[in-house]
């Protein structure tokens, strides 16, 4: 299916960023959009009518949040059937990105019709431009779990990535990453971006453990830009691990044959190596 977004007739639902910090981050277009839209669904229509209020924009508001999707798709959808002209937004920055509205468009595109995404607002591309880092070719990631051992998880997983990596974090839980960073990823070098385009705005460049050293409390909204890893593996420290495992107790075959699969080496190579340093 192919979407021709401006040669119909039929109501559109519009994906509107909003500021993330200065008011002025608004574009003209989505305050033509917010101003002309039949009605507005919000993450909290409460921090929404005091953006429209500040724009002086009267429009009807409803409520879309994480809890809500399912059914808000079915009165998005019953709108759009009628050729209402719909506005998606969340609290600050552009829907979806870590936020919600992905149920509600996924159901609308489904169902045939346009779902229009202006550019706006986001906290990952200031970050990223801001860091002194590679921005060539980089991931973004969002949130790490909230529970310890699957974040753990989570950061090995990326460690074998060779892009920059962009996670978004909550304050409270800043220095806990930073220490999950620095025994999955390494002491790399890192940008820390806090209240992004608001009057507090900071930028901390420097490696991991400098972070450590730098953060204990902080507050205002977090975006994490890490380096790109290197794909080349140090087989040497493999092979450490490898013996490491056997010292523990566990068979040297299975020992290798773990650390080949986590590290994505040749098992052949590690075995070899045992048998040729063990003479």
């Amino acid at each position: 299916m192919v979407q021709k977004s401006y040669d119909r007739e039929n109501g559109n639902l519009y994906i509107v960023p909003t500021p993330i910090g200065n008011l002025k981050d608004i574009t003209y277009r989505a305050v033509e959009i917010l101003s002309s839209v039949d009605a507005i669904f919000a993450e909290d229509t409460r921090v929404t009518i005091q953006l429209l209020n500040a724009l002086d924009i009267k429009n009807k508001v409803y409520p879309c949040h994480k809890f809500n999707e399912v059914k808000v798709s079915d009165s998005v959808l019953n709108l759009l059937s009628q050729n209402k002209n719909l506005a998606l937004v969340t609290d600050r920055g552009t829907p979806l990105i870590s936020d919600p509205g992905s149920v509600v468009v996924s159901n609308v595109i489904k169902a045939g019709y346009n779902v229009i995404a202006l550019p706006g607002a986001s906290a990952l591309l200031p970050a990223l431009n801001m860091s002194n880092i590679s921005a060539e070719r980089f991931l973004f990631y969002g949130f790490l779990s909230s529970k310890e051992s699957e974040a753990m998880t989570e950061l090995k997983m990326l460690s074998n990535i060779n892009f920059t990596i962009v996670l978004y974090e909550a304050p409270h839980r800043l220095y806990k990453t930073l220490q999950k960073i620095s025994q999955t990823l390494g002491n790399r070098a890192i940008s820390i971006s806090r209240e992004i385009s608001k009057l507090h705005e900071e930028v901390f460049r420097g490696t991991v453990n400098e972070a450590l050293e730098f953060y204990t409390e902080v507050r205002g909204e977090i975006v994490i830009v890490i380096e790109a890893g290197s794909n080349e593996i140090d087989i040497e420290k493999v092979y450490e691990e490898v013996i490491n495992l056997i010292n523990l107790g566990v068979a040297p075959k299975e020992a290798i044959k773990k650390l080949a699969k986590d590290n994505n080496v040749s098992r052949n190579l590690l075995y070899n190596m045992y048998e040729e340093r063990k003479k």
